[in-house]
């Protein structure tokens, strides 16, 4: 079993952190990214409870998070700045939001310390069941494990026709890093990860390190700033009380529409699926990379366990798919608050923080516990 390889496509959140749980139970793993380096996106992401499990079990929790602020606190609030509700994040576990380029760098050092190759500037086109990834230069290699993780355009995932259906939510994004004085850490107001709404318009603040803060601005598509770049008095008109925070905000973010897919399957024969290929959803959980990262350990975890690999990926398969197919239905039914009226909105606000029923079913996918067993 220790002389298994395993080949994957892409080299994001979702692939490291798989390669690198293989890497640990004995496998040889290689990484094919289309890019000439690993991308890093200059924002900040969410890391709960089950994220940071994995990473605690990788070897890489302590580099990851070195820095960044434990999330404590996490408050919505109206157009004026009103509270509508909050949460103790401690009720879920942990959370932090390091910057990204500290998630993919921790991992990518892992993984290549642990003996791993990553190739890159090679485009994958597709896979085959029996074992093989195909390249766009014409050659293919095999291996006894295929991964595509090779994001929501996944050529692996659709090589194999396992794509059920593909959906916009209706929502744009635009996320940037700002910085913050260095007062501003020790402003209990300035230091809370707030969640503001005003109509269909969102803007979220979450403090990331004591010199840096995430920002994300999010837009119903039937808004005119969905069409538009960063327009900061548009912002200043809709959140006038958040001048100190919008003022500083760059033009230069990354913007994208929100969408969220269904599979037939997240797998065939010895060919397997992780992240957004699998799994893509818009951010308002920030369990996109959580969930990359807990069903690749599952995936390594299972595949310990079945010496025919086919067998392990079905096991896997079981055992994770419904979970986190209902994480990407939460996500997106919690994003379905921008369409509501403010009075509708804030009740069903009240509801999601003070109901406790509804509270840990909301909060489930961060407090999962992912199998951490080394073999």
């Amino acid at each position: 079993m220790s002389n298994r390889k395993a080949l994957i496509a892409g080299a994001g959140i979702g692939a490291l952190a798989t390669g690198l749980a293989l890497l640990k139970r004995g496998w040889k793993v290689q990484l094919f990214e289309q890019s000439d380096e690993i991308r890093i996106l200059g924002a900040g992401i969410y890391i709960w409870e089950n994220g940071l499990r994995v990473l605690e079990s990788l070897g890489v929790y302590a580099k990851v998070i070195e820095g960044a602020i434990p999330v404590q606190r996490r408050e919505r609030r109206g157009d004026r700045g009103e509270l509508m509700g909050f949460e103790s994040i401690s009720q879920s576990g942990r959370c932090y939001i390091p910057l990204r380029h500290s998630l993919l760098t921790a991992l990518r050092d892992g993984f290549i310390e642990a003996g791993g190759e990553i190739s890159f500037g090679i485009p994958v086109i597709g896979a085959d069941p029996e074992g093989e990834l195909k390249f766009a230069n014409g050659t293919s290699l095999r291996g006894d494990l295929i991964i595509g993780a090779d994001g929501i355009n996944s050529r692996v995932r659709d090589s194999l026709g396992l794509l059920r259906w593909r959906r916009s939510v209706g929502q744009f994004g635009y996320r940037i890093m700002i910085d913050r004085e260095r007062w501003e850490a020790d402003d209990p107001v300035r230091s809370v990860v707030s969640e503001h709404w005003n109509r269909g318009r969102r803007l979220l603040y979450a403090p990331c390190t004591r010199e840096k803060a995430y920002v994300q601005l999010t837009t119903l598509r039937s808004d005119p700033l969905s069409d538009a770049p960063y327009d900061c008095g548009a912002w200043l008109a809709t959140f006038p009380h958040l001048a100190w925070l919008i003022e500083r905000i760059p033009s230069n973010g990354k913007s994208d529409w929100f969408e969220v897919i269904r599979l037939k399957a997240w797998s065939s024969g010895r060919v397997a699926l992780i992240g957004d290929a699998a799994s893509a959803q818009p951010p308002f959980l920030g369990q996109g990379g959580g969930v990359a990262m807990t069903s690749g350990l599952a995936l390594a975890h299972a595949l310990t366990r079945h010496d025919d690999v086919a067998a392990g990926i079905a096991e896997w398969e079981r055992g994770e798919r419904p979970f986190v197919e209902w994480v990407q239905s939460v996500s997106s039914w919690y994003g379905e608050l921008a369409r509501l009226p403010p009075k509708l909105r804030r009740m069903a606000i009240g509801v999601i923080v003070g109901n406790e029923w509804v509270r840990q079913r909301t909060i489930r996918c961060a407090a999962v516990r992912p199998p951490v067993g080394a073999s």
